[in-house]
């Protein structure tokens, strides 16, 4: 009886330290989603402007949408291909058809002048005025080649520089560059005052999302193939180099920064033996590099890809991907 009462405190302790000094906390959450319009999809990243109005979202059709307010909802802000016809395209997340109707990924809005920073995977990367509309292209190739895929953007507002990922130079969809270990991945920085791109960083794998610090010291990049975030360093002794900051278990899509100086990255993860195979997560890493909370958002956002952002506004995350029809909300408290 002595030894059962000495294995059953070794494993309530044990249970104990789990729950109480594990290096990072799994939390269930609160959700409820924002519906898009009808056969609208695919919102993989958010942004909200200078004065906190949004979320605005590019979906699937070539159409970046902004948020209104749950009595109207998301209406149409901007469009980033000056070929699309909007009876072809509304209401498609076909990736042969993006070539025409455009694919928004990253948003960011400068807010010094309130323009809306766009890359889009085929149209390179635009803006758009505060009023929304057409947008314009800026950049849509370096060194006389043109860009692969564009995908997430992230902005220095002191400096007016937008950083940005060409995930792959040789495939036009996610899908492919996921699948071929490929390492033609960038990372450039637009100057919005001389309107300069600079190459900074090369043989990046599946670069999939970029953030800047809060000491704006160094950017983090995500890659989706590499299973890891790089950190690319901006001043110091270290600036114009790079080494890893953390290797993830899982493929890290989008990662953004939180007001207190933390990231969320969005995690894919494939198990065959789990039901459903794939996982999707949340997690908050510090500036050490440290995994400090995990959410896991499986059972919300059951498709074949995953989920591929978790932003961070206010007290509330929102989190996108490549299929569904709507933003998912989730309460931090």
């Amino acid at each position: 009886m002595k030894m059962v009462s000495i294995t059953k405190t070794i494993f309530l302790l044990q249970i104990w330290i789990l729950v109480n000094v594990s290096p990072y906390q799994l939390v269930h959450c609160k959700f409820s989603p924002l519906e898009l319009p009808y056969r609208t999809f695919g919102p993989d990243s958010t942004a909200f402007d200078a004065k906190g109005d949004g979320p605005y979202t590019g979906v699937g059709d070539g159409r970046v949408l902004k948020y209104q307010g749950p009595n109207i909802g998301f209406t149409e802000f901007a469009i980033t291909s000056p070929n699309r016809i909007k009876a072809r395209c509304d209401g498609t997340n076909d990736p042969l058809s993006q070539r025409t109707c455009g694919r928004p990924f990253g948003l960011g809005f400068y807010f010094k002048t309130g323009d809306l920073y766009i890359t889009d995977a085929y149209y390179g990367l635009l803006v758009v005025r505060p009023s929304g509309g057409q947008a314009t292209q800026l950049v849509t190739g370096f060194d006389g080649k043109p860009f692969g895929f564009l995908d997430a953007l992230d902005i220095d507002q002191e400096k007016g520089i937008v950083y940005f990922v060409d995930s792959a130079a040789i495939f036009k969809t996610r899908l492919l560059f996921a699948l071929s270990g490929d390492t033609t991945g960038r990372l450039y920085k637009y100057d919005i005052r001389t309107k300069k791109v600079t190459l900074l960083l090369n043989g990046l794998s599946g670069p999939a999302g970029v953030a800047l610090s809060k000491d704006k010291s160094y950017l983090l990049i995500t890659e989706l193939i590499g299973r890891r975030i790089r950190r690319f360093w901006l001043k110091g002794a270290k600036a114009n180099s790079s080494d890893v900051f953390i290797n993830v278990d899982g493929n890290p899509d989008n990662i953004k920064m939180t007001a207190s100086g933390d990231f969320w990255v969005a995690i894919v993860s494939i198990n065959k033996q789990l039901i459903p195979p794939i996982s999707s997560i949340g997690q908050r890493i510090n500036q050490f590099g440290e995994v400090v909370e995990t959410r896991d958002f499986t059972d919300l956002f059951k498709s074949p890809t995953g989920i591929t952002e978790v932003h961070e506004y206010k007290g509330k995350l929102y989190i996108g991907s490549l299929v569904q029809n709507f933003v998912g909300l989730s309460f931090l408290t």
